[in-house]
């Protein structure tokens, strides 16, 4: 017989930490269900868990208010750190080259929403500007961010102001959250009518100057045909050194084995070489012909075998620090590191995960195995110390207070801020001994979902009480309105811009305007509408800074909000 719900309500008092914690999992379990429902190819995701708490909220059944503050603050260090695990490895690379650029556009997206906002907001109730560039750019850890700068800026009218003003930023946030989702893709379909872009004419266009750009990894085997080549070690060959070519096999008198610096060329040698297309095929110009003997099909004891860096012991040393071919016999001919393969030079750097193909004797390739690690069980285990050690580091990172001149108060980057900067950092030091900070990305992503989903549950609930009266009476329509502009008018100008005046890519510029809003809904609908990865690679050289940049706008609003 089921058990009647009077017995329930005396096992789980409704004010208890238990029927808190089962009311806010029951809440996260509906809005996950609701933002799996997928309309027109756009679905909420997490997002939908907000929209669940908030009318949870609204029909009473709330979570301990002490509670609900712990489980918000640490459902946001986690998320937080987790994605600066996720985007720091290419951090410091986005920032380079054409990726610089891209992050300048961004930067001044944001930047003008942030502008935007600041200026509609003197026509809104007190406190909602912040609110409303968090929900119109769909940024959780601005309003984050936000909350906690409002709750702090005026200590001496007492925590009950802070927090009204902080119930205001987060109704603001889910007023305009909703149009924040499917903006940026609008944005994305708006450009491509206004220029009538033709996507094939794009993608053809866009594969042209990525091939200059970065020459994909081939190998060939050539034989050395031109005299004037040998007798050379391979060590001082300057087309060799300096195209960045790698040698793999060596076939001599139907002998097969790994060359070594030291190897002379002699004409008759057949070689296996590896690197970028147009180098390669300017060295076998040069020395000689391609070979009609296929190395990977001579007989011998020479073989290949993929493995993964997992020992600390090789972490951040160069290839020509670890010496393989000396010691082993065996060469490393590609290295591959999250998706990119790179050429093996002498001077690269191995770090945790890195996948490699190595050549070599079987002996060799043992011991190379044992050097390396090659250990999926440690590459798929999460270490818990590098975690907790990153989350005590982002904590104290966040509290540091930095003095914005002009003003009587700080700037604290906070819970949302420290965390994302500090797994930035540790991400690219890489390790600290046998301690790495690498996180699986099965594990990366299961963390960073939960915590995202606990936080906007926990939001949900503080701005779901009388969430409808709120929203629907006085400033609500007005709310979303400028939610409705802000979230459109700067990706769609700054990107008008890009393809008048940069000539950008519409696929690449499909990208950049999914990682400027951080908007992954648009970020599918920019792979459907292109059928590549292209705007995937975009999106990740923006994302990292595009993350960070709205947090500290959205505190720089929520300071000025209250003086």
């Amino acid at each position: 017989m089921p058990l009647p719900f009077s017995s329930l309500r005396q096992w789980l008092p409704a004010d208890s930490v238990p029927a808190g914690l089962a009311t806010l999992a029951l809440a996260v379990c509906i809005g996950l269900s609701l933002g799996a429902i997928r309309i027109r190819g756009v679905r909420l995701g997490v997002a939908g868990v907000l929209f669940a708490a908030l009318v949870f909220g609204q029909l009473g059944l709330t979570v301990d208010a002490k509670v609900l503050q712990f489980l918000r603050d640490f459902a946001l260090i986690l998320f937080m750190y987790t994605i600066g695990l996720q985007v720091g490895p290419g951090f410091v690379s986005s920032l380079r080259a054409e990726g610089l650029r891209l992050n300048v556009l961004a930067v001044a997206t944001l930047v003008l929403g942030a502008v935007m906002a600041w200026a509609v907001g003197k026509a809104l109730p007190h406190a909602t500007a912040p609110g409303l560039y968090a929900g119109a750019f769909t940024t959780t850890p601005g309003l984050a961010a936000a909350q906690e700068a409002l709750r702090h800026a005026r200590p001496a009218t007492g925590s009950a102001a802070g927090e009204e003003a902080a119930r205001q930023s987060g109704l603001a946030y889910t007023i305009t959250y909703p149009f924040g989702v499917i903006g940026p893709v609008l944005v994305i379909l708006a450009l491509r009518k206004v220029f009538a872009v033709r996507v094939e004419d794009e993608r053809k266009a866009l594969a042209a100057a990525e091939e200059i750009r970065r020459p994909p990894i081939e190998l060939v085997d050539f034989e050395v045909t031109e005299p004037a080549h040998a007798g050379i070690p391979l060590r001082d060959h300057p087309l060799l050194r300096d195209h960045g070519i790698v040698l793999s096999r060596m076939l001599r008198d139907n002998v097969m084995t790994v060359p070594t610096a030291q190897t002379l060329v002699q004409v008759g040698d057949i070689y296996r070489a590896v690197g970028p297309r147009d180098r390669l095929h300017a060295v076998v110009s040069a020395m000689g012909r391609k070979s009609a003997v296929n190395l990977g099909e001579v007989a011998g004891d020479i073989q290949r075998k993929e493995l993964v860096v997992t020992h600390p012991r090789v972490l951040r040393r160069t290839l020509r620090e670890l010496d393989l071919i000396r010691r082993t016999g065996v060469t490393i001919a590609r290295v591959t590191r999250s998706g990119i393969d790179l050429v093996p030079t002498a001077s690269l750097r191995l770090v945790f995960a890195d996948r490699v193909v190595a050549v070599g004797p079987q002996a060799g390739l043992k011991l190379v195995e044992a050097e390396l690690g090659n250990c999926l069980d440690t590459l798929n285990r999460p270490q818990l110390i590098p975690i907790f050690l990153g989350i005590v580091l982002g904590v104290v990172v966040g509290s540091i207070p930095i003095a914005i001149p002009g003003m009587n108060a700080s700037l604290r980057i906070g819970l949302a801020g420290g965390p994302l900067l500090a797994a930035i950092a540790l991400s690219q030091l890489g390790n600290i001994g046998s301690v790495v900070w690498y996180m699986p990305v099965a594990a990366n992503q299961l963390f960073r979902d939960f915590g995202l989903a606990v936080f906007l549950a926990c939001v949900g609930f503080q701005a779901g009480d009388h969430f409808v009266e709120r929203a629907f009476q006085g400033s609500g329509l007005a709310l979303l309105i400028a939610g409705i502009a802000v979230t459109l008018l700067p990706a769609f100008v700054v990107g008008c811009f890009c393809r008048l005046f940069l000539n950008m890519n519409f696929i690449t510029l499909a990208g950049w305007v999914a990682g400027a809003m951080t908007s992954s809904p648009s970020l599918l609908v920019a792979d459907e509408i292109s059928k590549s990865d292209a705007p995937a690679v975009t999106y990740a050289a923006v994302a990292p800074l595009a993350t960070l940049v709205p947090i500290l706008c959205a505190q720089v609003l929520a300071i000025i909000s209250v003086h």
